[in-house]
């Protein structure tokens, strides 16, 4: 790995990589080194690099030295990956938080050095050097970190939604440096942006279907090896079920008994296969709020109506379905498109537009649909 991963082999522009340009002008890269920055600036460009994945403060609390942070980046096709170094902070991505960055992906951090602790949800997560954990952005978490230096690989969720059935439950997930499943994937990730600076685009496909193949393998036996009920068993019957779902959440007869009819399948087989995740219909709701909950956080949320979308995702009234997404989210409906709505208001006023770079990534990587 480089010693200087945010400045290898770019010209100096004011302390900042711009995205148009790559370190060897093959796939577009941004970063920024503190020793060419500020301290101010510094952290400003820190704030708005990370802002799209979570709210950041108490940088550097009880430490000797300033605050400062250092961040590499690539876009490889689908797939952002980066290397970081900071100092201590707390990182919070509360629902208001997940609204405002209307984006839907996984994110897998390896802590090189330093880690942190914290809750994902309400699970209680712990990384020290050495370990992968996983992060559902659709969810929050928050967490307090030791100066570290990571690798942040960001994946959208349909892709990995086409191997695991259950994505949510990834949220939290820690493999420890201890574990061979651990220390393979360390190693990959590593690879990864070790050799960024020299891919290229023609050999990004191939080496990101490969990464996603080998993440999503390992990803789900940890979940199918572990002690709680994150887990269920991703056999083909209940991959094409699921995929089939994903597909038509817009139809209002979709049901158990639509879905034995469709694949031939015995009345009770639908309810015994979702039974893990709480149970088919709780499954589908889930995933109609889910999808409620990210038009409220796009765009075009301005425009939408909530009586609108509760028709459109067949969520019941408009009182049943502010309580179901409140219970879902802890925040209304109204409150969602609210924070979206101050997201978009602050990208338009960002007064630095490469510092933009990394949330219009986070916002532009395109996911492959699941096709039914």
């Amino acid at each position: 790995m480089t010693d200087d991963p945010a400045t290898t082999g770019q010209q100096e522009t004011a302390g900042t990589i711009g995205d148009a340009a790559s370190v060897s002008s093959l796939l577009p890269t941004f970063g920024f080194a503190a020793a060419r920055m500020g301290t101010d600036e510094n952290i400003a460009a820190w704030r708005e690099a990370v802002a799209t994945l979570f709210d950041v403060d108490e940088l550097g609390r009880d430490e000797p030295a300033p605050f400062s942070a250092d961040l590499c980046s690539y876009a490889m096709g689908p797939l952002l990956i980066g290397l970081s170094r900071a100092g201590g902070q707390r990182f919070l991505r509360t629902t208001a938080t997940v609204a405002r960055s209307g984006v839907d992906h996984i994110i897998l951090q390896l802590y090189l050095k330093g880690g942190f602790d914290g809750l994902a949800g309400e699970l209680p997560i712990r990384v020290r050097s050495g370990d992968i954990c996983v992060f559902d952005l659709a969810q929050t978490l928050e967490t307090r970190a030791t100066a570290f230096e990571n690798v942040t690989l960001v994946v959208p969720r349909p892709m990995f939604a086409a191997h695991i059935v259950h994505v949510d439950a990834l949220h939290g997930l820690v493999l420890p440096a201890s574990g061979v499943v651990g220390r393979l994937l360390a190693g990959h990730l590593t690879a990864l942006f070790e050799f960024a600076p020299r891919m290229t685009f023609q050999e990004c496909p191939s080496v990101v279907e490969g990464t996603i193949s080998l993440l999503a393998a390992c990803l789900r036996g940890e979940l199918e090896r572990g002690d709680s009920d994150r887990g269920v068993t991703a056999n083909a019957s209940l991959m094409r079920i699921r995929q089939h779902i994903e597909a038509q959440l817009g139809d209002e007869h979709l049901s158990a008994a639509s879905l034995a009819v469709h694949f031939g399948l015995s009345r009770a087989s639908p309810y015994r296969l979702f039974a893990p995740v709480g149970g088919i219909a709780e499954y589908i709701r889930s995933r109609r709020l889910h999808r409620a909950f990210f038009e409220l956080a796009g765009s075009n949320a301005r425009r939408l109506r909530i009586s609108e979308l509760a028709r459109r995702w067949h969520l019941g009234t408009d009182a049943h379905f502010t309580r179901s997404f409140k219970a879902a989210y802890g925040i209304t409906p109204r409150a969602a498109r609210e924070a979206a709505l101050l997201g978009t208001r602050t990208d338009r006023s960002a007064t630095d537009a490469d510092r933009a770079t990394i949330s219009r990534w986070m916002r532009e990587i395109a996911p492959p649909r699941i096709a039914d």
